[in-house]
């Protein structure tokens, strides 16, 4: 479970975060969108535990934060995968060593099991046999898989995606999303993402929420976020060409 409580967070005198505050429960995949420079990654830096607000609470699974010691934090993060918007990928080692990473600094596995589950986590993003490449032999796309299987190798509870369709073409960004979706379905964790593929977020997301001027100025089930009348939200939804009628979620 997520609750941030009127966080702030500025940057050489601009406000990233002016106030926002969120509750997210567990084995929700919500969708976050705003226009550009709202405060979208800023908020999951936050919630990953990457940047420290100024003022305001932040409770990851009932740790806070804001007042935990380095341990306790550092304990926290290790049920937390980040794919980070620009993949963060390590260009001088191989596909597999990228994934394996996360499971060679924060656990006690063997090799061997190392090596097993990276092989798994990279089928599950239709990865096999590109072990063995180094990143700059893979497309845009191809990148963003690696990226999301390294975030999810150590089956996090929360999996945070910041912007893992930017870029990419509609085809590769419909598949990345549908990808994302699949690894919530099969571990049952909590997803949240950041896309300004606003049309296929919303065909994912059981939830949305609208960040604005540092805030989240609407949030709730995707059905009922695509009836409010906040003129917000009609705007960002027109600007994204989302049709309304006969769209139905569970």
């Amino acid at each position: 479970m997520i609750d941030l409580l009127d966080i702030h967070v500025g940057y050489g005198g601009h406000k990233a975060l002016d106030g926002l505050s969120l509750h997210v429960n567990d084995g929700v995949l919500l969708g976050i969108i705003g226009p550009g420079g709202c405060g979208k990654s800023t908020m999951c830096r936050v919630i990953a535990g990457l940047v420290q607000p100024d003022a305001g609470e932040v409770f990851v699974n009932r740790c806070n934060f804001r007042t935990c010691n380095r341990h306790e934090l550092q304990s926290a993060q290790k049920d937390i995968g980040v794919q980070f918007q620009n993949d963060a990928l390590f260009e001088h080692i191989t596909v597999l060593e990228n994934v394996e990473y996360p499971l060679k600094r924060l656990t006690d596995l063997r090799a061997g099991e190392i090596e097993a589950k990276a092989v798994e986590t990279l089928a599950m993003v239709g990865l096999s046999g590109f072990e063995h490449r180094l990143p700059n032999r893979l497309s845009g796309g191809q990148r963003r898989r690696v990226a999301l299987a390294r975030a999810c190798i150590t089956r996090p509870g929360l999996l945070i995606c910041d912007e893992p369709t930017a870029g990419l073409d509609p085809q590769t960004s419909r598949t990345i999303l549908d990808m994302i979706a699949g690894i919530r379905y099969q571990t049952k964790c909590t997803v949240l993402v950041v896309s300004s593929d606003v049309v296929g977020l919303v065909s994912i997301s059981n939830r949305i929420a609208l960040v604005w001027s540092g805030k989240v100025i609407e949030e709730d089930s995707t059905t009922v976020f695509r009836q409010s009348e906040r003129k917000e939200v009609q705007r960002f939804l027109d600007d994204a060409r989302l049709p309304f009628a006969g769209w139905a979620w569970d």
